[in-house]
């Protein structure tokens, strides 16, 4: 009797031990997902922070001309290097951002388009088809095919 006794409190000491050992393991499972969850929203965090990074990095170089296009401009004092000299940096600002993924919406002459453009005025033109884009008042733009800007529009009519 006394040994069926030892063998059950055997058993249930293994049994015991073991439920520590399932739940040593929740609770470190439980402290990694935590630690990971952690991780994770600074590692989020970071990313937010610093997406930019590149555009603005690449972006640097158009200020050192503009910085060198005002102290020219003084110097010389004349208005025709001064438009040149600004002319040159909207082109290299056009690159970076053609580069980064931003193109210039088409839209003079196109058909008019809800999706890429904003018509703010319509004009009678009758030598143009109706809703044919005639002037474009501010350009629009997308982000890898995305439109952040749609393009601001007079279009005609009959």
């Amino acid at each position: 009797m006394e040994k069926g006794k030892k063998q059950k409190k055997s058993k249930e000491a293994e049994k015991n031990k073991e439920i520590e050992e399932y739940k040593d393991k929740y609770f470190r499972a439980l402290a990694d997902l935590d630690n990971y969850r952690k991780r994770a929203a600074i590692e989020r965090e970071e990313i937010i922070t610093f997406a930019n990074e590149a555009l603005v990095v690449a972006m640097l170089p158009i200020i050192d001309s503009f910085d060198r296009a005002m102290d020219s401009s003084r110097k010389s004092g004349s208005t025709e290097e001064v438009i040149k000299g600004v002319a040159l940096i909207k082109r290299q600002l056009e690159d970076t951002l053609n580069r980064a993924g931003v193109i210039i919406i088409d839209a003079a002459g196109k058909k008019f388009d809800p999706n890429l453009h904003e018509a703010v005025m319509k004009r009678k033109s009758p030598d143009h088809d109706e809703d044919t884009v005639l002037e474009v008042m501010q350009k629009g733009f997308t982000l890898h095919g995305k439109v952040i800007r749609p393009a601001m529009v007079i279009i005609s009519e009959k």
